[in-house]
């Protein structure tokens, strides 16, 4: 009788331990949406390591990808390869804005579906005796890959300052903004164009910083680019990516004190570099995850620019906001 007393007693006992654990589980499901007892892996690629893709950065450390039910890893490549990445199916999601884009308007049949920074996050740093923009001509720059975002915003600036690029001045490929920013330190390179978060440790350096690059443009810097089959046949998975990142870039931007913290960390600067970068650039980030068509163009018109196309190309070639307007009306 005891023995039947005291094993009736664990029965009840584990039922009740499985029962709150049951409890607990499905509140999670409910407080995160989405979410699930086994998380779906997600690779997403980035061309670098900056400000430019810290909404990911945040969602990541608070959990919020986690919270969707996916398992999410971020790996570092150059634009061109991870467009070829994510045609082959090795990553599923980029967060190169630029080069995405511009593989969209040859025809490659990639879609942003979010995002994050509105206008560029850069500032043209230059040596000290750089003075003005005439000192520039016959220098070095360096950017990040042949025709990606920063190579695209150099010659811009170039073009800003009345000279032509190949012809004024020298562009070579230096890596990304660490690297660039050893570049200068070195004398390799005289002038280049870094994350806002590397420039502010720059100008502490005694560089010289000679143009924020979001003055002069509006040109979106990163968000969620994606394989347009991928909207169609794993949509919720896609909903669940885009929706994380958006409580990261909101998160971020209502937790200052945080954020800066994270940043900090993150990009290996002070605190101090990190205030400054944040405050420079927070409005840079878009609240709903959508970017203007005039934003869109800038990109479309380079692209064109530079392979000569003549072929107009409608925008719903390019960007798909569906998702995000459906995660919008919700909130």
């Amino acid at each position: 009788m005891l023995f039947s007393n005291l094993l009736g007693s664990r029965v009840k006992n584990f039922r009740a331990g499985l029962g709150l654990l049951l409890t607990l589980v499905a509140g999670a499901c409910l407080f995160f949406p989405g979410a699930s007892l086994a998380a779906e892996r997600v690779v997403i690629g980035t061309p670098s390591r900056g400000l430019f893709e810290f909404p990911v950065v945040v969602a990541m450390r608070k959990g919020f990808y986690r919270g969707e039910g996916l398992d999410v890893d971020k790996v570092q490549m150059q634009p061109a390869v991870a467009v070829k990445a994510l045609m082959s199916g090795d990553i599923d999601y980029l967060l190169a804005w630029g080069s995405a884009v511009r593989a969209a308007v040859t025809g490659i049949p990639i879609k942003a579906v979010a995002g994050m920074a509105s206008r560029p996050l850069h500032v043209l740093m230059v040596r000290p005796e750089i003075k003005t923009a005439k000192d520039l001509r016959g220098k070095t720059i360096g950017v990040d890959s042949v025709a990606g975002t920063v190579d695209y915003l150099s010659r811009l600036a170039v073009r800003h300052f009345g000279m032509e690029p190949n012809r004024d001045v020298t562009i070579i490929v230096t890596g990304e903004s660490p690297t660039r920013l050893a570049a200068l330190r070195s004398g390799s390179v005289d002038a280049t164009a870094i994350d806002v978060a590397f420039a502010v440790k720059a100008e502490e350096e005694g560089f010289k910083r000679f143009l924020y690059l979001g003055d002069i443009i509006e040109m979106p810097l990163s968000g969620i680019t994606v394989m347009e089959k991928k909207i169609h046949t794993q949509r919720e998975q896609v909903k669940k990516m885009i929706r994380a990142t958006l409580r990261g870039t909101r998160f971020m931007k209502q937790n200052r004190a945080e954020a800066v913290q994270m940043l900090s960390d993150y990009l290996r600067i002070t605190p101090v570099q990190a205030a400054k970068a944040y405050d420079t650039s927070i409005n840079s980030f878009t609240d709903d995850g959508i970017i203007s068509d005039n934003g869109v163009n800038v990109d479309v018109q380079l692209t064109k620019e530079r392979l000569k196309m003549t072929k107009e190309v409608p925008l719903s070639q390019l960007v798909d906001w569906s998702l995000v307007k459906e995660i919008n009306a919700w909130n």
